[in-house]
């Protein structure tokens, strides 16, 4: 009797241990990574320039097929801000009177589609000025927490437009990285501004 006890017991324990292992490597790969976004956009005078804004590396970004309510993954992606361009198509560029748009609003949290790849902003500058500008992300930004960690591309010069060619460009980014992978979140916030100045 008492050894059918102790066979009970153990094999009671180690169905216990498996189960909590299962439950464990479950609730990992259950987690929730995302964050939440509003960049503002800091134009100084006589600075005019069109924007092309875009987001890598979230799950949104990496989908084949678009949501229901939507013709194409590119018609959500810029429903949702994840997609954002300004003056690029006639409208007035950031910078000039009637221009309405002051930051680059995101309408849904961000999932990492990866917690080892980063969600990377990209935001191309068309320098429509008479003077060259430089463009940078100034650091109201989040450098490093217990969720996420950012680095920021060195500021970029843009060369004055000429007004008998196309304008000159350049890229500046924000890479955000998953701090902790074994800690989920949500919805945390990452918020930056980015300055247009002249030189």
């Amino acid at each position: 009797m008492r050894r059918s006890a102790i066979i009970f017991t153990t094999i009671v324990s180690m169905v216990l241990c498996v189960s909590l292992l299962a439950f464990s490597v479950y609730a990992h790969l259950t987690q929730t990574f995302s964050v939440s976004n509003t960049i503002g956009f800091n134009p100084n005078d006589n600075v005019y320039v069109a924007l092309e804004c875009r987001i890598s590396g979230a799950v949104q970004t990496s989908m084949t097929n678009p949501p229901s309510g939507y013709d194409s993954v590119d018609d959500y992606l810029y429903a949702m801000g994840i997609y954002q361009d300004v003056g690029l198509d006639g409208s007035p560029l950031l910078g000039e009177e009637g221009c309405t748009v002051t930051e680059w609003n995101i309408l849904e949290s961000l999932d990492f589609a990866s917690v080892t790849q980063p969600i990377v902003y990209t935001i191309t500058v068309y320098n429509y000025s008479d003077m060259p500008i430089r463009v940078s992300i100034i650091s109201d930004y989040v450098t490093d927490s217990d969720h996420i960690t950012n680095q920021v591309s060195d500021p970029v010069e843009i060369e004055g437009y000429q007004h008998d060619s196309k304008p000159s460009f350049a890229e500046i980014r924000l890479s955000t990285r998953v701090s902790d992978t074994t800690s989920g979140f949500s919805d945390v916030e990452n918020n930056f501004t980015v300055l247009f100045e002249t030189v």
